[in-house]
């Protein structure tokens, strides 16, 4: 017989990772308190691959891109990955952070309301329970699940150490109306200074996501709109035209961040607590997706009353890391080429974008680690 504190999951998170967890453990039978910093919605685009769209299902409001093309910094050097190399309708969908946000708390039956957690909340550990308390409240339960991002205060206090690398690179999110030729294909330019991903949302607007290094950066956070969108047509002038900022510019700083452990007694780190990757890749919320799928997946092959377990933890971590690790790396290594400013390291890169343009094996090996 399942014991209500068995029964009973806290989720410390109340961005899109946390919602969704929700959904898939309420699926479950799960008695859910939700708790979130006090945090609003971005202006984010995000990139979905096909088997995140397809575990999602409720989800219809999105641009498929059918291919994505990749220059170097001369511009003269591309790559084309498209969805006919997969056998698939799409390589990946935008997916805008409202939208989305919208569609979950549809799906939600009964959604109680999302508690804020102050700062300065304790997390106890019993052999059988594990306990949060507030200066007003106790709450008991079989586990934690924290999903309170990058800077996870949950992972803070539970003292689970974390690595971060620093590119010294700051990202700035905003939205262009443009005139599109193809509203279903990404480009993402490796310039000297900058990555530029540009990613199209619905018709003649597109999603901008622009890594820059520190030197960049204080350039372009100096310019008003009219200076960005000049910068802009210097650059990608050629392939889009009547260039307009019609959004917030946002910028965040990039790291990438690594745990030593993905869990704690029964407290467990989902999404950005447990990972945290460059976004050239548009990999961070799928990974967050494929931690829910997983969990979703030992669950329901195992049976566990209680998901606290350190046998249950244990299993999960173990199905997760290859994958984290991968990514990590896979980003680590291409940012790390594409901003190399060598002479020589550039015209390798050149002349390695050529010949993978023209290998439809190697193509289809990448667009389907991408796309997993």
């Amino acid at each position: 017989m399942v014991s209500d504190i068995q029964n009973s999951i806290i989720i410390i998170g109340g961005g899109l990772v946390g919602n969704l967890l929700h959904l898939m453990l309420e699926s479950k039978g799960f008695t859910i308190n939700q708790f979130e910093k006090t945090s609003k919605l971005k202006n984010r685009t995000f990139a979905l691959s096909p088997s995140s769209v397809d575990w999602l299902k409720f989800f219809d409001s999105l641009n498929d891109i059918s291919s994505m093309k990749i220059f170097d910094s001369t511009l003269s050097n591309s790559v084309t990955f498209e969805s006919d190399d997969i056998a698939k309708p799409a390589i990946a969908f935008m997916a805008n952070e409202k939208d989305f946000n919208e569609a979950i708390e549809k799906t939600f039956k009964k959604r109680k309301t999302i508690e804020e957690i102050p700062k300065d909340y304790v997390i106890k550990n019993k052999q059988d329970q594990v306990i949060i308390e507030t200066s007003k409240e106790r709450y008991k339960s079989s586990i934690i699940i924290a999903c309170d991002g990058v800077n996870s205060l949950a992972r803070e206090k539970i003292e689970i150490k974390s690595t971060k690398h620093d590119f010294n690179q700051t990202a700035i999110t905003f939205q262009l109306k443009v005139k599109l030729d193809n509203q279903n294909e990404a480009k993402q330019f490796f310039l000297k200074e900058s990555i530029l991903a540009i990613l199209p949302i619905k018709k003649d607007l597109v999603s901008i996501v622009w890594s820059c290094n520190s030197q960049f950066y204080k350039k372009i956070n100096s310019f008003d709109e009219k200076s960005i969108e000049d910068e802009l047509n210097l650059t990608i002038g050629d392939f889009y035209k009547d260039i307009k900022v019609v959004s917030k510019i946002e910028s965040f700083p990039l790291t990438m961040n690594r745990v030593e452990s993905f869990f704690k007694d029964r407290v467990l780190l989902v999404g950005d607590a447990a990972h945290f990757i460059h976004p050239l890749a548009g990999q961070g919320l799928n990974l967050g997706i494929r931690d829910i799928i997983t969990l979703e997946k030992i669950i329901d092959k195992k049976g566990y009353a209680d998901i606290g377990l350190k046998g249950f933890l244990r299993k999960y971590e173990r199905a997760r890391k290859e994958d984290v690790a991968q990514m990590g790396f896979l980003t680590l290594g291409l940012n790390w080429i594409f901003s190399n400013k060598s002479s020589i390291l550039s015209r390798i890169v050149g002349k390695g974008m050529s010949m993978l343009d023209k290998s439809k094996l190697l193509k289809k090996q990448l667009i389907k680690k991408a796309t997993a």
